[in-house]
């Protein structure tokens, strides 16, 4: 993301900057991939070693024949009932032994996978998984970008909007005063006054729209920056109309179909879930691991005394059968492929909508900018012959009231036509995959400093 500093950067910008540290779709996109690039170091462990131990304590109770410790006369003990001489246990009958003591045990066992085709599956499916997912935080950034210039285009819309339908009630309430005085005065008609009057309460509703048009455009930037947007600056009248670059629509949809980082992330999913049919084949698998096993039992002779177990060998692990459950989760998985695999095509094909839409409206918005300039000049020449006609030569008022409510139509085409023109250079970048900041750098340059009138 480009740096601007404070000298540098004017509303829009500083807009921006604000809307990276606040904007909440951009920050639960910033999770969404943090969280999502966490499934390649999981998958990872699976081929690490894995290390457990293990402990317990337990009081074991043991009975048997008398005859396996004691000499014995046609299977009696010769011992006294009660009395026996091995520490833990005693002669409960003439002919059984009761022994019970505490026994203690721990122990590691080391397990390295050797071969696993779930845990190389589920590594592949990992990769594509983290790549795709910043593929998507990528398109969430170019979007915000995208978005506060969006916004800020609608507050100034929404602005001159306000300010022109202003601008054509005081011009209709002075065509209003002065049909009234040629009215009193003779030199007009009653019909001129009525008419005149229908234009000037017409436009009281336009007032009102614009104004609440213009609110609403400030609240929709303020839930971008979390807080209010304070002073916008106004776009200059004269604006650089470029063309495309390169001049081809059929040049952007394939660089759009390579690069925007919605496709991308689409195809980077259909090869995750591509992978993930594998990784459910492989639960049915044979697996291979390298084991070391060691262990130590604490206990008194009766129950086997202490004792020291290690062990290390190659195991061998088959699944021949699991209820189903293996074919299931296959078709499963299978199904959810063809699911990504339709999901990449509709994301192809709006993106090559997108980017031809966009292309277009470049170049038939520069068309539209200079055809709304001369519609302007063109209508406020009328709106002056029609004034003349009316001072000078007497004709209706009405045809000024036309003429007037033309060229306030033409102000208004023409700032709409400059807006979408500067909103369709910024989407066909981000259909590209080229929209960044200093895209929107540019367009703050445009704009009219806070002090340049100072």
């Amino acid at each position: 993301m480009l740096a601007i500093t404070p000298a540098e950067a004017n509303d829009l910008m500083r807009l921006y900057q604000l809307a990276l540290t606040r904007d909440t779709t951009l920050q639960a996109a910033k999770y969404q991939r943090d969280a999502a690039i966490e499934a390649r170091p999981q998958a990872l462990s699976q081929w690490l070693p894995q290390l457990s131990g293990t402990a317990q304590r337990q009081r074991e109770f043991l009975s048997e024949p008398a005859s396996s410790y004691l000499p014995t006369t046609n299977g009696v003990a010769s011992t006294p009932l009660g009395y026996f001489g091995l520490p833990n246990c005693d002669l409960a009958t003439v002919t059984t032994v009761h022994c019970d003591a505490n026994s203690t045990s721990y122990g590691l066992t080391l397990t390295q996978t050797v071969w696993s085709y779930q845990a190389y599956s589920q590594l592949k499916e990992a990769d594509a998984q983290a790549a795709s997912a910043e593929a998507s935080y990528l398109s969430a950034q170019q979007d915000l970008v995208l978005r506060v210039a969006q916004a800020y285009f609608a507050i100034l819309e929404a602005q001159d909007q306000l300010t022109t339908v202003t601008h054509e009630r005081d011009a209709y309430a002075l065509l209003l005063k002065q049909a009234q005085d040629r009215e009193r005065t003779g030199l007009g008609s009653h019909s001129d006054t009525v008419q005149t009057q229908s234009y000037y309460d017409l436009t009281e509703q336009s007032v009102i729209g614009s104004q609440n048009a213009l609110d609403d455009a400030n609240l929709a930037l303020a839930t971008i920056v979390g807080e209010p947007p304070g002073h916008i600056a106004p776009l200059r009248d004269e604006i650089p109309l470029t063309a495309p670059d390169p001049p081809s629509a059929d040049a952007w949809v394939t660089s759009a179909l390579k690069d925007n980082p919605d496709v991308r992330a689409a195809e980077l999913t259909a090869q995750a879930d591509k992978r993930d049919i594998s990784v459910q084949l492989g639960k049915g698998m044979p697996t291979l691991s390298l084991t070391g096993q060691g262990s130590r039992a604490l206990g008194p002779t009766v129950l086997g005394g202490d004792n020291t177990v290690e062990s290390i060998g190659i195991y061998f692990r088959w699944p021949l059968f699991q209820g189903g459950a293996v074919a299931s989760a296959v078709r499963q998985s299978r199904a959810l492929y063809h699911q990504s695999e339709a999901n990449l095509e509709a994301s192809q094909r709006n993106t090559v909508q997108q980017t031809r839409a966009a292309y277009r409206n470049i170049v038939a918005g520069i068309r539209s900018i200079n055809a709304a300039q001369r519609a302007v000049a063109s209508a406020n020449a009328a709106v002056d012959a029609a004034q003349h006609d009316i001072e000078f030569a007497g004709s209706p008022q009405f045809v000024l009231l036309q003429n007037q409510e033309i060229y306030y139509g033409a102000v208004s085409a023409y700032d709409q036509a400059r807006y979408n023109y500067l909103s369709s250079m910024l989407l066909l970048k981000q259909q590209a995959g080229r929209l960044t900041a200093n895209d929107l750098a540019a367009i703050d340059a445009l704009l009219i400093a806070a002090d340049a009138g100072k």
